[in-house]
């Protein structure tokens, strides 16, 4: 079964899902100086580009935003309470200079945090996290990260549970695997953002050969990569026997990404307009249901 902020719903009920994106956001204040696009704070607005997401055919979606990205499941669970779309959040932590709640907890201490927002409930609520965040700085791993990582790994052994990962700009990801792998996690539940900043067909290769998903979060973005450049890396990795291990999201975790907030593309893009591209460049529908549907389901059934 697969926690969402309506409760238990099973794999078979999840449909089209965007495995990584972010609703409400309060990122820390000196990233919020530094960038105020960052910051979704309006629940109305993120209502009203939720069921736009709706609309164009979508029906889960993961919001990605961790402890120290000012989750903040009350307000979450008001916009579920007015939508028909299946919200999971997350548990974890984003990145090791997120935050001062990681860096001050003992090992022990964080997977105790997290084991309390997977099976009690998060914080303000009594609607469990359905999955466990990490995450890693660009071309290193900072200690409190690896920390963090390891806190996952032993939560993910203890409970099953998805565990959805940050890397800067595609680095570091075959380090959170060896961190996960060494403390017991299965890879198979393991899924690696923001991939497609780092079209490496080796190394996504090896990734999947490892059994752990990769995670293509950047569709529309051309600031990383033209979409012709994903589409055929997507293809390649589907030829290679990888088909099982692909996800694709939007990580529209911006105003200026957002319809609602006046911005660009919005949610609905990838339903719209990334997957009918998907289908003119040869993708059959059973290839895009794996990717979209039946991949999605898997990872987050625990």
């Amino acid at each position: 079964m697969i926690e969402t902020l309506g409760g238990q719903v099973s794999p078979e009920a999840l449909g089209w899902t965007y495995v990584h994106e972010h609703l409400l956001t309060r990122p820390p204040a000196w990233r919020a100086a530094e960038d105020p696009d960052y910051v979704l704070d309006d629940p109305e607005l993120s209502l009203e580009e939720l069921e736009r997401f709706r609309g164009a055919g979508g029906r889960t979606l993961v919001d990605a935003t961790a402890r120290d990205y000012g989750r903040d499941a009350p307000a979450l669970l008001g916009i579920a309470a007015q939508s028909d779309v299946n919200i999971v959040c997350v548990t974890g932590w984003n990145r090791g200079d997120y935050g001062d709640e990681a860096p001050k907890a003992s090992d022990d201490k964080l997977v105790a945090i997290m084991l309390h927002d997977l099976q009690d409930g998060m914080i303000g609520t009594e609607a469990p996290a359905g999955v466990a965040k990490l995450g890693t700085s660009e071309s290193v791993i900072l200690p409190v990260e690896e920390r963090i990582a390891r806190a996952v790994a032993r939560v993910q052994a203890e409970t099953g549970c998805p565990v959805l990962t940050h890397t800067t700009r595609g680095t570091m990801a075959l380090e959170q695997l060896d961190l996960l792998e060494a403390e017991g996690a299965d890879l198979g539940k393991v899924a690696l953002s923001h991939m497609d900043q780092k079209l490496d067909f080796g190394l996504l290769r090896e990734i999947c050969e490892r059994g752990a998903s990769v995670i293509f979060d950047g569709p529309s973005k051309t600031k990383y990569a033209p979409d012709s450049a994903r589409i055929a890396m997507l293809r390649r990795l589907v030829e290679a026997g990888h088909a099982m291990r692909l996800l694709v999201s939007g990580d529209m975790g911006r105003r200026s990404y957002l319809t609602a907030y006046g911005g660009r593309p919005g949610l609905a893009y990838i339903l719209r307009q990334f997957v009918p591209r998907l289908r003119r460049e040869g993708f059959g529908e059973a290839l895009i249901e794996t990717v979209f549907v039946q991949n999605p389901a898997r990872w987050l059934d625990c």
